[in-house]
């Protein structure tokens, strides 16, 4: 399966630091990304995407409507919730919807899970 990931943040430096941190532990990924969920599912049928990650606090689109959307268009694909809205009612929601979750602040740790969460599914 191709090494294509979709990082959804509306925040540029989020989405710059995760891109680099993602090519440090693996540089045969390639990157593409959103500032939010509308721009995912536009960007997403151009890349189809192995990996998704996506915050949940956006403008447009939050990136639990968004990930219910990716889901169905691409199912084969992990997705990520990386969030720093660490609730309950977050994590429960991430479960239903069949995606994974993360809590911020990104990091080199957060970039080996995400990696490894894609490996589990990707054997």
């Amino acid at each position: 399966m191709n090494k294509i990931v979709l990082i959804v943040d509306d925040s540029q430096v989020s989405r710059m630091m995760f891109s680099n941190l993602i090519l440090t532990e693996d540089p045969s990924w390639q990157i593409f990304e959103a500032a939010n969920g509308v721009e995912a599912l536009s960007m997403a049928q151009q890349c189809q995407p192995s990996l998704i990650t996506l915050d949940i606090n956006m403008p447009l689109m939050d990136g639990f409507e968004a990930a219910a959307l990716l889901r169905a268009q691409f199912p084969a694909a992990t997705l990520v919730l990386i969030s720093a809205n660490i609730q309950a009612s977050s994590r429960t929601r991430a479960e239903a919807l069949g995606v994974h979750f993360l809590a911020k602040p990104i990091s080199a740790l957060i970039a080996r899970q995400t990696i490894a969460l894609w490996d589990s599914e990707h054997v």
